[in-house]
């Protein structure tokens, strides 16, 4: 075959364009790697080019706090003196004490016991004591008139069925003989009550007015809870009001039987004791929020144990320990007070108690339930508790 050869001048410029396209494809190419084994170097993030500035956008709103559960995200640390009658209405605070509720609310409880309602009010009005828990009485209502700081803020206690811890005691040799077979019987006999002017007082003449007895039939005596067994043991007394745990020291030993709840009197439901927030607490509405948040968790930790059983012996264990009475067995004998784990007062029988301080005369005042009574830390409680 012929060969055919391009001309000389063009054939010199084909090789110089292929001498350029090998430099330009060298250039380009990457590098050999190195045949040697380099040292290995730490892991780096390789350095990239930074993107162009972004446009400045406007700061965003914060985001709102969570909701705490207690009323102060940092609780200021507060000591509180709570006097009471040792009763085992004070369940719920004896529990939320144990249990720590108090002080995830910084809040140190110191309790004083008393022995008499009418004991309680002198201390509550010149600061002694910051809270208590009482029932509605004509010394409370007194005090309001004078000018005595306080609020009613809370339940601490019912009684009805089930749940009848407030009683009339029976001497157990009148009700064993017959000689006492209904309230009629105990004319001419002495009767105790805890209090003048109080619920106890108003139950023993409610019971005397039902059974036809007149004024001064019956000799009403004080005789506070610790020391009504005692009276009925050496027949100093026919019948007294009590209380748990006093109601069952007095069955066990002997004493009495029980023979009439208080709830009889007040169509089968009855506040017994209510609590009550003095000047201390008044004067703070963050550390009485909390004071409230910490009481009504101890509070719904007693009802549950009492009602479903559960956590019954840790609660029981709890009660015995701030009590009188040690025994544990005991409490599987006793009826306990009922109370709300909203916190709640039954307002039907306090205004029936009310009334009747004013129809007898023993209260003339002015003040109403309504002014002294205060729901806003117990609503603030259960908002954040949430209701059960």
């Amino acid at each position: 075959m012929r060969k055919r050869y391009l001309p000389g001048r063009l054939s010199k410029m084909l090789v110089a364009l292929g001498i350029i396209i090998v430099f330009v494809t060298m250039a380009c190419a990457p590098a050999a790697a190195p045949t040697a084994t380099p040292t290995k170097a730490p892991a780096v993030a390789p350095i990239r080019a930074a993107p162009p500035p972004r446009p400045a956008e406007p700061p965003k709103p914060a985001a709102p706090a969570a909701t705490p559960a207690a009323a102060s995200p940092t609780p200021k640390p507060a000591t509180l003196k709570f006097g009471g009658l040792q009763t085992a209405s004070e369940a719920g605070i004896y529990v939320a004490i144990e249990r720590g509720y108090f002080k995830e609310q910084g809040i140190t409880m110191e309790l004083t016991n008393f022995r008499t309602i009418a004991e309680l009010i002198a201390p509550l009005g010149t600061g002694q004591i910051d809270l208590t828990a009482m029932p509605l009485s004509v010394p409370l209502l007194t005090a309001a008139d004078r000018g005595v700081e306080f609020k009613i803020v809370a339940d601490k206690a019912q009684g009805k069925p089930g749940w009848e811890y407030c009683q009339i005691l029976l001497r157990k040799d009148l009700a064993d003989s017959g000689q006492v077979k209904s309230p009629a019987d105990l004319k001419g006999t002495k009767v105790a009550i805890p209090s003048p002017a109080a619920q106890g007082d108003m139950v023993v003449q409610m019971m005397a007015e039902e059974a036809g007895l007149k004024p001064g039939d019956i000799d009403i005596v004080v005789l506070p809870f610790a020391e009504s067994a005692a009276g009925l043991g050496n027949k100093a007394i026919s019948a007294a009001f009590s209380c748990e745990p006093f109601i069952t020291t007095a069955v066990q030993q002997g004493f009495a039987v029980r023979w009439i709840p208080n709830s009889k009197f007040y169509g089968g439901v009855v506040e017994t004791s209510n609590v009550i927030f003095g000047s201390t607490l008044l004067k703070d509405q963050d550390l009485a929020r909390r004071w409230m948040i910490a009481y009504l968790k101890g509070n719904r930790d007693y009802t549950k144990a009492f009602t479903t059983k559960e956590g019954r012996e840790d609660i029981v264990n709890i009660i015995v320990k701030y009590t009188s009475v040690k025994d544990v067995k005991l409490y599987d004998l006793m009826q306990m007070p009922y109370q709300d784990p909203n916190g709640v007062m039954d307002r039907k029988s306090m205004d029936l108690q009310y009334k009747w301080y004013q129809s007898k005369g023993l209260y003339t005042g002015k003040k109403t339930l309504d002014e002294m009574i205060d729901l806003s830390y117990l609503d603030y409680a259960t908002q954040k508790l949430g209701k059960q």
